[in-house]
């Protein structure tokens, strides 16, 4: 479903990418993270690919974050 334009999955990559430009940090830095090839990180990163729960939680970790920032901001994007 979609709401201001973007999928659920969009609104949260999207969020990621704007976490990872602020913190000046690279896409591929989430590969080793996630345990995933760059591919497949990518695929993420980019909205092709919804991040699944465990994903969320290691690259919220990652940036330093909390899922729950991660999520308000992805919903405040589809607003």
């Amino acid at each position: 479903m979609t709401q201001g334009g973007q999928t659920w999955s969009e609104a949260v990559a999207a969020t990621v990418r704007a976490e990872l430009a602020r913190r000046k940090m690279r896409a591929g830095s989430l590969a080793a993270v996630l345990g995933l090839g760059r591919t497949a990180t990518y695929d993420r990163v980019n909205g092709t690919v919804p991040f699944d729960t465990r994903e969320l939680l290691l690259v919220a970790s990652h940036l330093g974050v909390s899922v729950e920032e991660l999520v308000r901001a992805a919903d405040s994007r589809r607003d």
